[in-house]
């Protein structure tokens, strides 16, 4: 520092210092660095570290004592702070439309499905605001998700968790806990997938059930065993389809006698049986991580994505199930209304229905064994495809020796995700006073919306698992 050098650079000057001394040592920095451009290197970060640096590197503004006036440069400088971006480790990049479609994919699948018949026991005006509704709490909970995750390097959930919720000796044994029971409820959910795509290739191809898992497991998984860049692609292409599909078979309702809308009698347990259905059919908190992996952070990017992926997810639960209502004739089964869709309209329609029920599947799947991958990785250490091995072995061999029923592994899955969130909120909640910024959420993730989610929560688990009147 003594010598007159235009630039300084300071590797861990004050590691070894104690608090006190830190400051002294920062104040005689601050007078000997005046007029040139200062580097510093430290592997402990005080916020005021952190200003110093950034406002040095970025700014280097003359003749201000800037680590004596922390206080002061923090409060003049918090904007700063905010516009540096997090450091998101990825293996894949992706455009704004390849993260649009990872949301919409993970959202049409399972749930979608099932709306319909719950829609039946409803209104179809109940259907119309309880998807307003469910919009605006997925919107919410999601740009939550976003940004907790962000705050911790783009990491799943439960490294999350472990991060901001656990201390001490117990740290490992409480984050081992969370990542058998969270991986327990990707995992239920993921063979009902298995189990969905299955019945479609009974019906076209007349095969063993149980053949029929084995085919649809190998044939969706080859995709995420590629990796995650392979995901965004498939998934891009997979929505363009849907909407096609949707398209064709909704323009082909209306050309056929049409159903009158449903005005199903008004029963407290059916409308919460839809709107935790809705909830979950538009939801995509797997989706939401890898997007901010895949944007590298970007928060503006982030929040258009979330925002115009879940509108679409919301227009294709409308779209479906008024389709459905409308043009179906008879009695709707539980599972497969699209494809009852189909079969009124036309053979030709059958296929098309057909169709989208598989690729409906085939993008919820991507995205939840992309992320269990993701979860074991984080866990272990150990290797992308040897993760995804370990993370959908057993949910292939729980398909098969399991659950069968593709209606109960969904409400099961709805019913615990939701459960899921609460911690999620009390996660969120530390890491954002912890952060001191809210690049992703904003105002949206302040206290009075963190107890939104909470309620919410607690109105789709007892949705869940309330009977049907």
């Amino acid at each position: 520092m003594l010598k007159d050098s235009p630039i300084v650079i300071l590797d861990e000057a004050t590691a070894f210092a104690d608090p006190d001394n830190e400051v002294m040592v920062q104040k005689a920095f601050s007078e000997l660095a005046k007029n040139r451009t200062v580097i510093m290197i430290a592997h402990v970060w005080r916020t005021e570290n952190l200003i110093f640096i950034i406002i040095y590197i970025l700014y280097i503004e003359n003749n201000i004592d800037m680590m004596y006036n922390a206080v002061t440069i923090k409060s003049e400088y918090k904007n700063i702070v905010t516009e540096v971006p997090m450091k998101i480790n990825s293996e894949a990049r992706f455009t704004t439309f390849e993260a649009v479609s990872m949301i919409v994919g993970n959202s049409i699948g399972t749930g979608i499905i099932a709306v319909p018949y719950l829609a039946t026991k409803n209104s179809m005006l109940d259907v119309v605001w309880m998807v307003v509704i469910a919009y605006c709490i997925n919107v919410i909970l999601h740009l939550i998700i976003a940004e907790l995750s962000y705050n911790n390097g783009g990491v799943q959930l439960v490294k999350s968790f472990e991060g901001e919720l656990f201390h001490g000796k117990m740290k490992k044994i409480f984050s081992w806990i969370i990542f058998a029971v969270y991986g327990m409820v990707i995992m239920i959910g993921i063979s009902g997938n298995i189990n969905g795509g299955a019945q479609i290739f009974v019906n076209w191809f007349g095969i063993p059930f149980a053949a029929a898992q084995v085919i649809y497991y190998v044939i969706a998984g080859i995709v995420v065993f590629i990796g995650m860049k392979a995901v965004g692609i498939a998934q891009k292409y997979a929505v363009i389809l849907l909407m096609g599909i949707v398209a064709v078979m909704t323009v082909a309702t209306f050309m056929h006698p049409l159903n009158s809308f449903n005005t199903a009698d008004f029963h407290w347990n059916n409308l919460l049986a839809l709107y935790s259905m809705v909830v979950f059919a538009t939801s995509a908190n797997q989706a939401v991580i890898q997007v901010v992996k895949g944007l590298d952070g970007d928060a503006k990017k982030i929040r258009k994505s979330i925002f115009i992926g879940f509108a679409l997810s919301s227009l294709f639960v409308l779209v479906v199930t008024m389709s459905v209502l409308m043009g179906t004739k008879g009695t709707l089964d539980k599972e497969l209304a699209y494809m009852q869709l189909g079969e009124s309209i036309g053979s030709w329609a059958m296929i098309l229905a057909g169709i989208f029920s598989l690729f409906a599947l085939l993008t919820t799947f991507w995205s939840n064994t992309l992320a269990l991958r993701d979860v074991v990785h984080e866990q272990t250490g150990i290797g992308n495809r040897v993760s995804w091995l370990a993370a959908t072995i057993p949910c292939i061999l729980f398909a098969i020796f399991g659950v069968n029923s593709f209606i109960i592994l969904t409400r099961i899955m709805s019913g615990v995700v939701v459960l899921v969130s609460i911690m999620l909120v009390l996660t969120y909640g530390k890491s954002r006073k912890k952060a001191g910024s809210s690049p992703i959420c904003g105002v949206v993730g302040t206290v009075p919306f963190q107890v939104l989610m909470v309620v919410s929560t607690v109105i789709s688990a007892i949705g869940a698992l309330i009977p049907l009147s």
